[in-house]
């Protein structure tokens, strides 16, 4: 059995790049990496032995310390931070149908405070609706689970990936914008 890294978010989220990321640096070529939605269901993998490694995202550079991480992490001092890695993170808006007159802004919390100015610019006078994941976030919208008006904000290859339409490209704050990311393990 190859190496298990657990991830938090699900396939096309910036973990997910991360976790791959983690893998190619250790040289874990048959690395199977584990979506799990957060990083208390990183957490749990890695108590229940369902994964060796999980990785989480720790802070952002706009954004500050990732909060569910650390609510995750808070006095489990079983768990060891073996190293971090910095990724660049890019988002862009999709919709469902072109025309639509968009409401409602959704991602994970995250992405949202990445691109709060631009999205207060583009779509002024619309509500936020925070999920578990920005590729979450693609998914729901393209499933029929969010509502025709509302917009997601993900990584392009989530978008495309479900098929939905791409509106606006790199909305992030700051074009310098990137995640830091840490790779956990259980202590021996």
């Amino acid at each position: 059995m190859g190496i298990r890294i657990s991830y938090m978010g699900i396939p096309f989220s910036n973990s997910e790049e991360a976790a791959g990321k983690f893998a190619g640096s250790h040289g874990w070529k048959d690395a199977e990496l584990i979506p799990e939605m957060s990083s208390e269901g990183v957490v749990r993998s890695l108590t229940e032995g369902r994964s060796d490694y999980g990785v989480v995202a720790s802070s952002n550079i706009t954004a500050g310390p990732v909060q569910e991480t650390e609510e995750a992490l808070r006095g489990r001092d079983d768990i060891a931070r073996l190293c971090t890695d910095t990724v660049p993170i890019h988002h862009c808006v999709f919709v469902k149908n072109t025309n639509t007159e968009i409401h409602t802004v959704s991602s994970h919390i995250q992405a949202l405070l990445q691109t709060r100015d631009h999205l207060s610019r583009l779509y002024p006078n619309t509500g936020r609706l925070e999920v578990e994941d920005t590729a979450y976030a693609a998914e729901m919208l393209a499933e029929g689970k969010l509502a025709d008006d509302v917009a997601v904000v993900c990584r392009k290859n989530a978008g495309e990936h479900y098929g939905l339409i791409l509106v606006h490209e790199n909305i992030e704050d700051r074009s310098d914008n990137m995640t830091t990311f840490t790779l956990l393990k259980m202590k021996e």
